[in-house]
């Protein structure tokens, strides 16, 4: 039997007759120019092939949904590599020397092969009718199809008007008039002026006409990469505005954002920029014309990332930047020190999580997520004592921190319009003070990477604990922003065990530190059937940083359970050790700090004491708050948006640092003391007394820790304030709570 080679494979023999490879005869005449332009367009032939050979299969009616979503996925992403393989030639290719060589090629470029009309009549139908001889199909990925053919249509014209302007071609051709007209099906007409404006109507899209800049400049081209996720043109009108979304600043009501696939793919990311290269500039719009126009978004965890996916449906683009380099698995990143340590979702960050990402959560399950109720499935010891595991519970999360990232960025990374740079390290801001216009970058690695300028219409720090735009500000000749700080200087350590799982089927255990005991251990379950085992202490007794006496610290708990089970279990690695615990927020929101075009989210506004699992909750809640605030609302200033992003990380900031206040050696600027907060400290220790055997109090209590409750719930409920004022605590419960 005769192997298949690529034709048969393909089953489109006249496309290979199309690139037949050239003789050294036909190479002596060319110049390295055409030689570009000749592999270029051959690329593109073949890329387009497989976009008509995808959608020709949907048309079919033979694709399941799961076919039918996986085909429509990959068009998109074919699509984005043709817009791509435009900029290339934009970005390499001299005008001069097209024009040197255009007699022999036209101006269309391939435009009168009939695949470009089949793959507009073919996406024009699916986003109209769907597939009506097929399962239903996902309309969302249906516009992320339209969306990118779009692009691409108005990036060919873009590059015609760069190179020819309405210069009349060969034969048939004639420019960017002709091209305009034959992209369109139909007799309209595009004009060219000297200001690189083009205005036509476009038929493919209804009768809107549509005005926009030409503009490029996509900063991975520049560095040497023609990525298929490459930025989108700045002069291409987004999504948002197409389907009527809200701009931040002019524009028409939003409608959605772009939902991500449902397909588990590595992250799409461009190169480093290349030592010893020029600064490079990203083009900038008018924000009137595209809502926030170019964001940035410094940090690719997961308040990076969830704020690239809320502000991707009201920006032309967004480009995110990432010091390490993505792996296409889940595992720990030297740049995320937490990504070691146990992490939970509360019942908030669940709730924010599936609201950003429908069906996230579902995914994370199937990749082995426990899901655990509180208390009922775990063991709480607070104020010397278990907590009732038959008191109304709540659901909570966890999965290890890198599974949670790597779902959250292929989800978001699906987007064509979040664009992701790794290997990038920003070194500072770019502006003036009170006006940010973009940042400063360099490679990491290498011996002397060069400085690139990023110009932005907004500039989004979320780059965790270690943010430098304090710093950066005070380079500027800006204020920085007043800080908040609660430090008790707890240190924890995590190691990852096997083990069976602990007595009374209890799923793990959780003992809170308080003044009166500050040792503290969080053990849960996580995916691959392992555990992990977070243990804490005050300043000055930090666990240990080796397996024996990790396990050892354990015994001083106050209750010996969780010591006993891990007595049992075996390491799978040295215990890993993390410091830096204080609560500190930078008070971007307040007057007189305010920078138009500069937001901080996340760590980097509102960093949190890890030991109380609220990280990644209010990451979540910073994006749904920020996704509320733009929603339905022609101009939104980043002062304001910062205003939201304080408000819904103030319930954790409170929760965090009313716990720690009392601890002792606290020092800060923002702990909480004199009479009143002493006073405050003993009621609340009347009501940690109760919520044990009280399934009201408990009730309470748990939603203001898992915040779905504001703090001032436990002394403004009338019931709460009953029980923990003029009832008696309940009996001891000092033996591990049974189901």
């Amino acid at each position: 039997m005769t192997s298949p080679n690529y034709a048969t494979y393909l089953h489109l023999p006249e496309l290979l007759d199309l690139q037949r490879p050239l003789t050294p005869v036909d190479q002596q005449d060319l110049s390295d120019s055409e030689r570009l332009f000749i592999v270029v367009h051959q690329a593109s032939e073949t890329l387009l092939s497989q976009v008509l050979v995808d959608l020709r299969h949907i048309a079919s009616g033979q694709c399941g949904r799961r076919c039918h979503d996986r085909r429509a996925q990959r068009a998109t992403r074919l699509v984005g590599a043709l817009e791509g393989q435009l900029k290339l030639l934009h970005h390499t290719l001299p005008r001069e020397d097209f024009l040197l060589f255009r007699h022999r090629f036209g101006t269309a470029s391939g435009v009168q092969s009939k695949q470009f009309h089949e793959l507009f009549a073919r996406v024009r139908k699916l986003t109209k009718h769907g597939d009506e001889d097929g399962p239903a199909a996902d309309p969302e990925l249906l516009t992320a199809l339209d969306e990118a053919v779009r692009r691409w249509r108005h990036t060919h014209i873009e590059l015609v008007a760069h190179m020819l302007g309405d210069r009349p071609g060969s034969a048939e051709t004639s420019g960017l008039r002709w091209l305009a007209a034959r992209l369109d099906g139909s007799s309209d007409t595009a004009s060219y002026s000297s200001s690189d404006t083009v205005s036509y109507t476009d038929s493919y899209s209804s009768s809107d006409t549509v005005s926009y800049t030409a503009s490029y400049g996509s900063s991975d081209i520049a560095s040497g990469t023609a990525s298929h996720n490459a930025e989108p043109s700045a002069a291409e009108p987004s999504a948002a505005e197409q389907q009527g979304a809200c701009p931040v600043a002019g524009g028409r009501p939003s409608t959605g954002q772009q939902a991500a696939g449902s397909e588990a793919e590595g992250p799409r990311a461009t190169q480093p920029p290349t030592a010893g290269r020029q600064p490079v500039t990203a083009p900038r719009r008018a924000a009137a014309a595209g809502g926030l126009g170019h964001v940035v978004v410094v940090g690719g965890s997961v308040a990076g990332l969830l704020t690239a996916h809320v502000l991707a449906g009201h920006a032309e683009r967004v480009t995110v930047l990432e010091r390490d380099q993505y792996e296409d698995t889940p595992g720990p990143r030297a740049g995320v020190p937490q990504s070691r340590h146990t992490h939970v979702l509360l019942t908030s960050g669940m709730n924010a999580l599936e609201e950003l990402l429908p069906g996230l959560l579902p995914e994370l399950e199937d990749a082995g997520a426990p899901r655990l109720a509180v208390p009922g499935d775990l063991g709480v010891w607070q104020a010397g004592q278990w907590i009732s595991r038959r008191n109304p519970s709540r659901p909570i999360m966890t999965p290890s921190r890198p599974l949670l990232e790597h779902h959250v960025r292929r989800r978001v990374l699906d987007d064509p319009r979040v664009h992701v740079r790794t290997g990038v390290e920003v070194t500072g801001l770019l502006g003036r003070p009170g006006h940010i216009t973009g940042v400063a970058v360099r490679a990491r690695g290498g011996d002397h990477p060069a400085r690139q300028e990023i110009e932005a219409d907004l500039v989004v720090d979320a780059s965790g604990r270690a943010s430098r735009t304090p710093a950066w500000l005070a380079d500027l000749g800006a204020p920085a922003p007043a800080e908040e700080l609660v430090e008790t200087g707890r240190a924890y350590a995590t190691c990852v065990f096997h083990a069976d799982h602990p007595p009374e089927d209890l799923d793990g255990f959780y003992i809170v530190p308080d003044a009166g005991q500050p040792l503290g251990a969080i053990v849960l379950p996580v995916e691959g059937d392992r555990w992990m085992v977070t243990l804490s202490g005050p300043r000055g007794e930090a666990p240990p940083g080796d397996a024996e006496g990790f396990v050892e610290f354990a015994g001083r708990l106050p209750h010996p359970a969780p010591h006993k089970w891990l007595r049992s279990a075996r390491p799978a690695g040295r215990p890993a050790g993390y410091r830096h615990t204080a609560n500190r927020r930078r008070r971007y929101d307040r007057p007189g700090q305010h920078n138009t075009g500069l937001l901080v989210v996340g760590d980097a506004a509102c960093a949190l004491n890890p030991v109380y699992g609220q990280g990644l909750s209010v990451a979540a809640l910073n994006a749904v708050a920020l996704r509320e605030e733009l929603a339905g609302k022609r101009a939104v200033p980043s002062r304001t948006l910062q205003r939201a992003v304080f408000r819904s990380a103030r319930r954790a900031w409170d929760v965090a640092t009313g716990a720690d206040s009392p601890m002792p050696g606290v020092t800060g600027n923002a702990v909480r003391s004199g009479p009143a907060a002493r006073l405050l400290t003993r009621y609340l220790d009347r009501v940690r007394a109760h919520v044990p055997h009280d399934p009201v109090v408990c009730g309470t209590q748990r939603d203001v820790l898992f915040l779905l409750a504001p703090p001032r719930t436990l002394v403004t409920s009338p019931w709460v304030l009953r029980r923990a004022l003029l009832s008696p605590a309940g009996p001891d419960r000092s033996a591990p709570p049974t189901p």
